[in-house]
């Protein structure tokens, strides 16, 4: 039901007619001037000026001069606080008195058009309450402006008066070689990135510390700056715009706080980072993810780095997250908050791989303490929030961190979660997640703003606004490409040739802009793996014919047919003219922002971290699986040979009156019940979701199984059995949290705690009569050790 609802919606928003071509009058601010308080405002008003003036000259070349007094001749763009300065009080008295403060950080944009007579001149001000709010107002306007080399103008019905529903709206930037593309910037392009985030909406940025990376290292050959050099820049820019300063502080990854001699050292290296920071927030420690230490000694610990912090800057937060903990430990720590209040903590993020739900946090959590996100935005599986239902070719190749715009999924879990909320500051490891994180931040601003809107305004505003409503409804094109299986799929089809279109269009420049080719090679990418599935599962279903005459023609000749079949593909390559784009775009990515698509072309730190040129050939079919019984039988007699193949051919036949069951798979599981599903439940805490994993030649119906999380089991049901028969079950148990399960059939013990084996192997099991004497049948698994309990195969069959 999840699926279909999604799917319904994604293609309904792909379907939708585009709005008709932007007409109506038009304020031309071409030659405006802006009037400003100049050097009297504050530095993060000065800041927001300089972005408006800069930005808008990168698109049209054109620099608006800045005064002091608006000219009669000229448009006219007033740029203040809504309050306290002559441009403020000049603004007042053409719009006819200041009207009512809508909140911190909120603005008003308002355009009088010229009349003839007391205007000579169209003006247009953009007014905030506060430093930020005229930093959040220019964003804004810089979403509406229609920008063109040598031209600028803006809608002349424009007006809108707003303040952010939510305080905190923040993303991680971490510069380390764990992230894709980060560890390539300079400080000027990570200053560009913050002045995107804060187009729309973003107020806080936290920062990973050059001690804080729990894996691969802290350096990389691409890096232009030292992390230590660059951890000390960033507060610096940060500061200049008024945006918040936080610092993600895991407390493992640089000394054993369970010693003594292990706290003085990480309160060592903190105090020095906290030191350096002219400006700092506050700091977000995760108790998991990484971390492994139980409540006392975190919290301990937790005290001790408030106190330093605290002498550092005084109005500094410490945020802790509740990652990790199990059921008792997490009872433990909400007792402790309940019980001591500490005054040293200033709020809870909700993060990945914590044992509770979001709403049962709160709940928790004395009222005192404020409650966040800490959503994972940049991964697709094994993750807090993966794509639902994904096709097994897209889990191989794409892998985890791949580019993933997903607006309407993204927006659909902010709507959910944020009532529970403050906000968020997101996890995330790169800018193939670019498209998430503004549609956080503008979400979580507004949460009823249109997502399709938004889309147009990124769209406007960093490709161009000719390209505004392709590129809107190119993004919503990608994420429906995820929507659905990929074979017989459509939609791949349908949105590379929209991005075609646009691409045939394009000028250099669109062509040179990062975010334009991000969506291009998806486009290019998600149809070449589509002609690969359907070439490979071709290719396997005719190697199953060909093991089929096994014993009409003999086990070896059937075996060698089988190879050169399976082998085809190496012999004559799929789609080489779309394999040759993906590649290229490849290589302009990594001129563009350096993102590193690749481990062995670009130095990505690893296949997992987007380095997606480096899986696209990971196999769609069991050939490998298929070859390694091939060369395991090899040797053996003509009947063991016959019935290797036989057990190939029939491997998913549960035989007459029997089901069987492809877990993982979301197209073949009609069995596992999965309420209440992606809707309700996006992070799959008390639903079953599909995961994927496990080594690249196994079978593939091995690398993907049904998993649940912490203590939701995992169950399926059946029905129209015989009430007379007895049933049997087969089982696959794989998975990468190696979980030990015990299974129940209607509330009576299948079989005790039971482990994956190494290889996978099927597994039998009795169904006591009494489960399916009423034509049903309800399995139940839960498990005694690992993260949850994941399944992989289920065959029941009727004896």
């Amino acid at each position: 039901m999840r699926e279909s609802l999604l799917i319904v919606l994604l293609l309904a928003l792909v379907a939708a007619p585009a709005l008709a071509a932007e007409g109506g009058p038009m304020v031309d601010l071409t030659k405006a001037v802006l009037v400003t308080n100049g050097e009297r405002a504050p530095q993060a008003e000065r800041m927001a000026v300089s972005m408006l003036r800069e930005e808008v000259q990168k698109r049209t070349h054109v620099l608006w001069p800045e005064v002091a007094q608006a000219p009669r001749d000229a448009p006219v763009i007033v740029v203040a606080k809504r309050a306290g300065s002559a441009a403020s009080d000049f603004a007042a008295r053409m719009l006819g008195g200041s009207s009512k403060a809508t909140g911190p950080e909120g603005f008003r944009i308002a355009v009088l058009p010229k009349d003839g007579k007391g205007r000579q001149a169209d003006m247009v001000f953009v007014l905030g309450n506060d430093e930020r709010g005229v930093l959040f107002g220019v964003g804004r306007l810089l979403r509406e402006l229609r920008m063109r080399p040598g031209e600028i103008t803006l809608p002349r019905g424009f007006h809108m008066q707003t303040a952010p529903q939510y305080p905190q709206r923040g993303h991680q930037l971490g510069y380390r070689p764990k992230a894709n593309a980060y560890d390539a910037w300079d400080v000027k392009r990570y200053e560009q990135y913050i002045r995107d985030l804060a187009v729309f909406g973003t107020n806080d940025i936290e920062l990973i510390a050059s001690f804080a990376m729990d894996d691969g290292g802290t350096t990389s050959p691409l890096m232009p700056l030292d992390p230590w050099d660059m951890s000390v820049a960033l507060p610096k820019v940060l500061a200049q715009y008024g945006l918040g300063v936080w610092f993600w502080l895991p407390y493992n990854s640089d000394a054993n706080i369970a010693t003594e001699e292990g706290v003085r050292q990480s309160l060592a290296t903190r105090e020095k980072l906290f030191k350096a920071c002219a400006r700092l927030d506050g700091i977000e420690v995760p108790t998991g993810d990484p971390g492994d230490q139980p409540p006392d000694i975190v919290l301990s610990y937790l005290e001790k780095l408030a106190g330093v912090l605290r002498s550092t800057h005084p109005n500094a937060a410490l945020w802790s997250t509740s990652q990790g903990f199990s059921e008792e430990q997490l009872a433990d720590f909400y007792r402790f908050l309940r019980e001591k209040r500490p005054n040293w903590l200033r709020g809870i993020a909700y993060g990945p791989w914590t044992h509770d739900t979001l709403a049962n946090t709160r709940a928790m959590v004395p009222p005192l303490y404020a409650v966040r996100q800490y959503p994972d935005i940049t991964h697709t599986v094994r993750c807090q929030y993966p794509v639902p239902g994904w096709d097994d070719a897209f889990a191989w190749t794409l892998n985890r961190e791949p580019i993933n715009p997903r607006p309407t999924q993204e927006a659909h879990i902010v709507r959910l979660y944020a009532p529970e909320t403050i906000g968020f500051i997101s996890y995330s490891d790169g800018c193939n997640d670019d498209v998430n994180k503004m549609i956080w931040s503008a979400v979580h601003w507004d949460l009823n703003d249109d997502v399709r809107e938004l889309l147009v305004q990124y769209g406007r505003y960093f490709i161009g606004p000719d390209f505004a409503e392709g590129v809107a409804d190119g993004l919503l094109a990608l994420e429906a490409n995820w929507a659905k299986p990929l074979l017989g799929n459509e939609q791949i089809g349908k949105t590379l040739a929209l991005w075609q279109a646009m691409e045939k269009r394009a000028t250099p420049e669109v062509l040179a802009n990062w975010r334009f080719q991000q969506g291009l090679f998806r486009a290019y990418y998600d149809a070449y793996i589509q002609q690969r599935l359907i070439r490979e599962t071709a290719l396997e279903k005719e190697a199953l014919h060909q093991l089929a005459q096994a014993d009409a023609f003999g086990p070896d000749a059937a075996i060698a047919a089988a190879r050169r079949v399976l082998a085809d593909t190496d012999a004559e390559p799929v789609a080489p003219d779309l394999r040759a784009r993906v590649e290229a775009l490849a290589g302009d990515l990594f001129k563009s922002i350096g993102m590193q698509l690749s481990v062995e072309k670009f130095g990505a730190s690893g296949e997992e971290r987007g380095a997606v040129l480096t899986s696209m050939d990971a196999p769609l079919n069991n050939r490998y699986w298929m070859e390694g019984v091939f060369d395991h039988v090899k040797d053996k007699d003509r009947a063991a040979k016959l019935a290797a193949l036989e057990r190939i051919v029939h491997w998913e036949d549960a035989g007459p009156g029997g089901f069987y069951d492809d877990f993982g798979n979301p197209a073949r599981e009609p069995h596992l019940v999965k309420a209440p599903g992606w809707e309700k439940d996006p992070g799959f805490v008390l639903s079953a979701q599909d995961g994927f994993g496990g080594p690249v030649k196994a079978r593939l119906s091995w690398r993907h199984y049904a998993e649940a999380l912490y203590t939701t089991p995992l169950r399926a049901h059946y029905e129209g059995l015989d009430p007379n028969a007895l049933y049997e079950i087969q089982v696959v148990y794989a998975g990468r949290y190696n979980a030990t399960m015990v299974l129940e059939a209607g509330g009576v013990q299948v079989h005790g705690p039971v482990a994956p084996t190494n290889p996978p192997t099927r597994m039998a099991f009795a169904i006591p009569h009494a489960a399916t004497a009423k034509g049903v049948l309800d399995l139940t698994w839960t498990h005694t050790t690992g993260r949850g309990p994941q399944v992989a195969e289920v065959w029941l069959i009727k004896k």
